[in-house]
């Protein structure tokens, strides 16, 4: 071979490598560490989550799924340790009511995961369709187990068949009402025991089918906030808000006066979503009687977004029971002036259809108030998901629905179905194992 050949032959070698190296395929086990979950998604827009286990180079293909398109390709963003490998993208070359299916890539390589990726956007339904039938899951008090973390003795977390089973629904959501994860004493004193306890917890690999099914949209409650029963006034919230950002991908969060928030709201479909923040603002319950949870600003941008919704079911999530006149614990009943002030706005302003969804008490129930406008408010506890459950003593609850009280593991899962002024949610409770355990029809006509 001459000079020159081996020299073109050198050349032609060198620029075909990173072309044959785009090719190569690379288990996803080897790189990421959780995820993707895809989180806030509309009709022009989705946002994706995901975490990998060292630094490297992410980017995301997709396209209309079963399409002969061209791939559109995000931005390529690289993870650092400093922000625990995470990435969030936002895809927004996407059309309404479709499905789209998409690749993840790491340094250029595409990496093979064990079931195909897809999302779909929200319909653009009204003025042409009857709203679409979906579904929507719920849950709360999520503890995953770590030998050099948790205290001797039986493992306080378990079943976490849960997520698989959770993950058959193929919902279209998964609301995560609150100790989605659990700080431990040896996490809550440093910025690194956050992000550590993400990452541990959000890696479990039961877990993992289920974050790639669906839209995941969280709010939290103490023990994604720090230590139990944690405060506003915590030191070490700054740790708690910016942990929280980075591992979920939440619609735009709202900020209170000075103060930061996770509060916020969506919608999806014919349904308006409520985020509520019951850990920034909260105090402990004051001699002088001048204690809160959620404080008056934020109720106030609560009551305002319900007033002005239109929508039939507006689901409000917050961490613990709203309804429940049970004076226990972190019960909103201990607030009595806020708790007062909330239910009476509502019924100034002949608010239909709220919801509470909410979690914390390691038990499930539903819960009904009828206010003097012959308004219901309903309010669906749902808890544990793999901590454990209170099996003691029931408290006393005047507004608990009789047969409703659960005291297992389990999740709930709401079904919006019917034509346009016909709706109706059917919510059902189901066990770590998938079995029913309770069931409630609300129709339109009730509300």
């Amino acid at each position: 071979m001459t000079r020159g050949a081996v020299l073109l032959f050198s050349f032609l070698l060198s620029v075909s490598l990173p072309a044959q190296r785009s090719l190569k395929s690379l288990s996803a086990s080897e790189w990421i560490n959780a995820g993707p979950m895809l989180g806030y998604v509309h009709m022009k827009e989705a946002h994706l989550w995901i975490q990998t286990k060292k630094p490297a180079e992410v980017a995301i293909h997709y396209r209309p799924l079963g399409s002969n398109q061209n791939w559109t390709t995000t931005e390529v963003i690289k993870t650092e340790s400093k922000t625990a490998n995470t990435a969030k993208f936002v895809l927004d070359e996407v059309l309404s009511g479709k499905v789209y299916e998409y690749k993840v890539f790491v340094n250029g390589s595409q990496l093979n995961f064990p079931n195909s990726l897809t999302f779909k956007t929200l319909v653009d339904w009204r003025f042409r369709q009857d709203p679409p039938e979906f579904t929507i899951l719920a849950g709360s008090c999520s503890y995953f187990n770590e030998d050099i973390a948790d205290r001797p003795g039986r493992p306080y977390g378990g079943d976490y068949q849960i997520f698989e089973k959770m993950a058959d629904m193929k919902a279209d959501v998964m609301l995560w009402l609150g100790d989605n994860v659990y700080m431990r004493p040896i996490d809550f004193g440093s910025r690194r025991g956050f992000l550590h306890r993400y990452t541990h917890d959000r890696s479990y690999p039961q877990l993992q089918r289920f974050l790639q099914t669906g839209s995941h949209i969280a709010i939290w409650d103490d023990h994604d906030f720090g230590p139990n029963d944690a405060n506003g006034s915590y030191v070490g919230k700054v740790w708690a808000h910016e942990a929280f950002r980075l591992f979920w991908a939440n619609p735009p969060m709202v900020q209170f006066g000075c103060e930061n928030s996770i509060a916020s709201a969506m919608e999806f479909n014919d349904v308006h979503i409520f985020l509520l923040d019951n850990r920034s603002f909260r105090t402990e319950i004051m001699n002088n009687g001048q204690h809160q949870i959620f404080g008056r600003e934020q109720l106030d941008w609560l009551i305002n977004n319900l007033k002005y919704s239109n929508a039939l079911f507006k689901l409000v999530c917050a961490g613990g029971q709203m309804v429940s006149d049970a004076k226990v614990f972190e019960n909103f009943a201990n607030y009595e002036e806020e708790r007062a002030y909330l239910f009476r706005r509502i019924e100034e302003e002949n608010i239909k259809g709220v919801i509470f969804l909410t979690g914390d008490r390691h038990h499930s129930e539903v819960c009904l108030m009828t206010n003097r406008k012959g308004n219901k408010i309903f309010d669906f506890t749902t808890s544990p998901l793999t901590s454990g459950a209170v099996t003691k003593k029931v408290e006393e609850n005047s507004y608990r629905i009789n047969g409703s009280l659960i005291q297992q593991r389990n999740f709930l899962a709401l079904y919006f179905s019917g034509k346009q002024g016909e709706r109706k949610l059917q919510a059902i409770f189901y066990s770590s194992d998938g079995d029913k355990l309770f069931e409630y029809t609300i129709h339109q006509k009730e509300l």
